[in-house]
């Protein structure tokens, strides 16, 4: 018969004061690689009882893309392709629908914002945005469908960036 002994309080781990370890450091630029599917079930803008729905994505208040329009369909397919260089995850994209108006103010149709910190990196995810109107938060305005990749970006990116611009001012 053996006798059981049981250890109480004892960490195997290691003290409880010891440090974490470091973290590496995060990248200088992470690429954001998005493809804008579809919407579905959008809002109705026109007196013909549809919309001329394009989109608009923003960060840190700079527009960085916008979609071809579709005209009349309030279940567009846009199967759009966009790479982005994003400095920090911090700022949300901000995401806007419009329908296209000639010679008028183009319509609101809804806005989502899609937080970049929450994303797994280096996966592709399939993302529904549900559209809203922040003055009008109960009405359902329709979703957009999304792929989204996020790749950090090692080495000096932003340095890259600035050497490209400098050299498009030459040409």
């Amino acid at each position: 018969m053996h006798d059981v002994v049981f250890l109480q309080g004892i960490n195997i781990v290691g003290p409880s004061n010891a440090e974490p370890p470091p973290r590496p450091p995060s990248p200088a630029m992470y690429q954001l690689d998005i493809v804008l599917k579809k919407g579905n079930n959008l809002a109705i803008r026109d007196r013909t009882g549809t919309s001329d729905p394009y989109v608009k994505f923003k960060i840190a208040g700079k527009e960085v893309f916008r979609s071809k329009t579709i005209h009349k369909n309030l279940n567009p397919v846009w199967d759009e392709r966009v790479s982005l260089l994003v400095e920090t995850l911090r700022e949300p994209l901000y995401v806007k629908v419009f329908d296209y108006d000639f010679g008028l103010q183009d319509d609101f149709m809804g806005s989502a914002y899609l937080y970049l910190e929450s994303l797994e990196h280096q996966r592709t995810l399939d993302v529904t945005l549900d559209l809203k109107d922040p003055q009008y938060p109960d009405h359902n305005l329709g979703t957009l469908e999304l792929a989204v990749t996020l790749s950090p970006k090692e080495g000096d990116f932003r340095e890259a960036v600035r050497r490209l611009n400098t050299l498009r001012l030459f040409i």
